[in-house]
This record gives C-alpha cells, structure tokens and sequence, in this order.
C-alpha cells in the first residue's frame, strides 16, 4: 500500500473522558500499522503532559504536540521539528494580554513548555487558580519583560470572541487558537504560538518529510484547536461531543466514549486506495 496517514487528538478523541484507552481504540492503532499507515497524536498538551497520560508504549509513530509548535518521534521523543516566538512578540501579545485583564502565561521552549511565568489579572479566574494548584512545581509569578525565550503565551477567558478578533488584527503573523479549557471546560484558552504553528501545518510538515500524499491523510478530533488539522487533511472527522460548530463541518463519529476513533479510522480504511 502506497503511504498514508492518520492523526487523532487525544483529549476527548482518542481518550476517553476518564483519560483511559478503550481496547477497540488500541486494536484500530495496530491494525492501522499492520497496513503501513502512519499513526500521529496530535495535541494541545505539551511533550510532558502528554506523556503524563499516554506514556511511550503506544503505537503511535510520531507526537505533534503543544498544538504543532513541535513534533517528535513518539517512542523516544527525539524532536525532529520545533518553532518559537520571538522576544518582540512575546512582550507585544503579553502587554495586550496586560492591559485587557486577563489572566495568562508565557510557556518556556520546546521542550519544556510544562513550565511556565504565569500573571493573574485583580479578579483570577477559577481556571487560573485550578492551574497553578495542579502544575504548582513547574509555575513561577514573573514580570514579563524579562522574559526572552517562549513557545507560546495562554489567556484565559470566559468570552473569547472580541479579544482574539482584535488580536488576528494587531497579530496577524502569529498563530492565534482558541480551544476549550480541559480544566473546566467552560473558559476559553487563547493560545498565542509562532508563526505558522498549528495542528494543520504540523501535519503538512510531517506528511511532506514522509512522501505522503495529502489525499492520503485523514484526522479526528473534538474541539477548536483541531480546526486547521481537520481542513488541511482530505478524510476529516469529529467525534460527537465535538461542538456543534464542528460537527456541522465535518464528517461525525461516534463520542469519544463510544469508540469514535476506532469507528472513523476503520471506515476511512476500507475507502483508502492501494
């Protein structure tokens, strides 16, 4: 079989909600490597905290992870492609950040983009406070203009919608993502990442490193940092916890506690070409 491709989010896709891996979604990754494809995680999370919940055993071939700012070999995570942000923008999108209130922080390189400076607005949010209490050892308070070195910045936020418009405007070089707070899964994330970094490009840069055929790649996935992934690759589904937004777009499967990684990639395999 000629080279393909599939890449599935993790949180919400290919885990369940408990974080565990049902069986049948195990199986689909070995029957998917039996037949020559390429198997990628794709995540919000950063190397480390992915590890914390799918360790190194999996069959997955390669992590792209903290939302395609870098990839790595998932068995050994030996780092094959990475982006950061400039000092200029970190201070610029900090400051914005700053003088809307927000609360938010700046993550070092990749790879340690667990730890991070954090900066609490007068009112810090529960998700903020949840944050701090659970990643305690990796979290240092700082005065951002002092900071040179970054892979992204994270606000937190309950409604998005005007401060990332007037970000793309003020912004328009660097990646900007809004995703769901896994910590509540009521406040908005805005992650702010290097230019050209996603999920989407990640996947393009990986599957042209490999000779793979964009028409030869399908993903999955369940919330809105997986957008760029789901419309660069030609088979693209959603589970059916995905937001409804999403699930008007894509191709639907099952939730993700219902085997929906297993159902779409066995029918994506029985369509693919030789």
């Amino acid at each position: 079989m000629r080279p393909a491709m599939v890449l599935t989010d993790l949180d919400g896709t290919f885990l369940n909600s408990d974080r565990s891996i049902c069986a049948a979604n195990l199986a689909t990754l070995h029957a998917l490597g039996s037949q020559g494809v390429v198997r990628v995680a794709a995540t919000g999370r950063s190397l480390h905290s992915a590890r914390m919940v799918i360790g190194c055993d999996l069959p997955f071939d390669y992590l792209i992870f903290s939302t395609g700012a870098g990839i790595c070999h998932y068995s050994d995570s030996r780092i094959i492609h990475q982006r950061a942000l400039a000092k200029s923008d970190i201070h610029a999108v900090a400051g914005f950040f700053s003088d809307y209130q927000l609360d938010f922080s700046i993550h070092q390189p990749i790879p340690e983009t667990h730890r991070f400076h954090w900066y609490a607005s007068p009112n810090p949010t529960s998700d903020l406070l949840a944050r701090l209490e659970f990643w305690a050892e990796f979290a240092t308070q700082g005065n951002f203009l002092e900071i040179e070195e970054a892979s992204q910045l994270l606000a937190i936020t309950l409604d998005a919608r005007e401060i990332i418009e007037q970000l793309q405007q003020r912004f328009a070089h660097l990646s900007i993502i809004r995703t769901t707070s896994p910590i509540d899964n009521r406040h908005t994330w805005i992650e702010v990442f290097p230019p050209g970094s996603s999920k989407g490009t990640a996947a393009e840069w990986l599957c042209n490193s490999l000779n793979i055929e964009r028409k030869r790649t399908m993903s999955i996935g369940n919330d809105f940092n997986d957008l760029a992934m789901l419309e660069w690759t030609e088979s693209s589904f959603v589970v059916a916890n995905a937001p409804p937004e999403l699930v008007e777009q894509f191709i639907l499967a099952p939730a993700n506690d219902e085997q929906g990684f297993a159902a779409a990639a066995r029918k994506w395999l029985e369509s693919l070409q030789p």
